[in-house]
């Protein structure tokens, strides 16, 4: 077919027609301010400045950087994002202004994922994210709970040690990666819910390796419902389909161990020792913060717990997998 007919075409005219109004219309919904912008490319209809990133980040945000500057404004599908790339300008966002700029953007995988962004890594920056940094700094990322969970840390690595040594007596192979995951999330176990999450390495350890793995790559693929978010109710290349199923299956974990723990309170009250979630219970349970006036909730502890086992994990020892 010529190129005059093609112009003159009723099905092409409605078809580049169609696409003009959807262009228009993602344009206003994306939000965009009408105050002064950094400088940066003009992009594509739809798609912003997407292609010309590029399947290499880092190259591509670079070579606009040399292009534009330091401080530029793309507009990725219908997000505006301002990237900063040089250690003067990040300094700016990530310590001169970091309380403005400290809330995650909410990404569809994300809210998938973390119960609505209800963990300490994607909630918003406020009083309840305090409470729960503060809560989790105290009772256990700090100096005094690091020590006094020491003996669970040693004893979760003589139960290691052991499995190691058995199955080389036994003239079994040992997949490191998969017994190191085992071992983790026992630790994490006990120290949240007084429990080892598995009783041994094998399968059912196994199976939960693949739902991180299976996470960290759903999470990491490329989604264009985080880029035009008009779309992300058609969930158009199933990603958060996938996510969701899958953070059902942890939730079903947490779920599990939640239950058992609460039905084991009177014995652990008994012993005088506190793990990570009766402390945030006594504390959801007394009430509002003195300091915030904030509390936490139920599904804050599930988020909790869920960033420990899943992100720990992750940054853990899947780099080796």
């Amino acid at each position: 077919m010529q190129l005059a007919e093609l112009c003159t075409d009723p099905v092409v005219l409605s078809c580049a027609f169609l696409c003009l109004l959807l262009h228009l219309a993602l344009r206003s919904s994306s939000g965009r301010g009408r105050g002064r912008l950094p400088p940066g490319p003009p992009g594509l209809p739809i798609l912003g400045a997407l292609p010309l990133v590029g399947p290499a980040p880092h190259a591509g945000l670079a070579a606009l950087a040399r292009r534009y500057g330091p401080i530029m404004y793309l507009r990725m599908g219908t997000a505006g994002v301002v990237v900063a790339s040089s250690p003067a300008a990040a300094r700016t966002f990530l310590k001169a202004l970091d309380a403005r700029y400290a809330n995650r953007p909410a990404v569809a995988s994300a809210a998938d994922i973390t119960y609505g962004c209800q963990n300490m890594v994607f909630a918003n920056y406020g009083p309840r994210w305090k409470l729960m940094r503060k809560l989790a700094s105290v009772h256990l990322l700090g100096v005094r709970a690091l020590a006094d969970w020491a003996c669970v840390r040693r004893e979760e690595a003589g139960h290691l040690l052991r499995g190691v040594a058995e199955a080389a007596a036994a003239g079994r192979p040992v997949v490191v990666p998969e017994v190191l995951v085992c071992a983790l999330a026992n630790i994490v176990g006990q120290i949240t819910v007084s429990r080892r999450v598995f009783d041994a390495h094998g399968d059912e350890s196994n199976s939960y390796k693949d739902m991180i793995v299976s996470l960290l790559t759903g999470a990491g693929l490329f989604n264009i419902s985080d880029f035009v978010p008009a779309l992300a109710r058609l969930d158009l290349q199933g990603v958060q389909a996938k996510l969701r199923r899958i953070h059902r299956q942890f939730d079903g974990l947490i779920t599990k161990l939640l239950a058992e723990h609460a039905a084991t309170a009177a014995d652990r009250a008994r012993r005088g020792r506190q793990d990570f979630v009766d402390r945030l219970r006594a504390s959801m349970d007394a009430g509002a913060d003195d300091e915030s006036g904030e509390t936490i909730t139920e599904v804050n502890i599930k988020g909790l717990i869920f960033m420990y086992l899943f992100y720990q994990k992750a940054n853990g020892n899947l780099s080796s997998l």
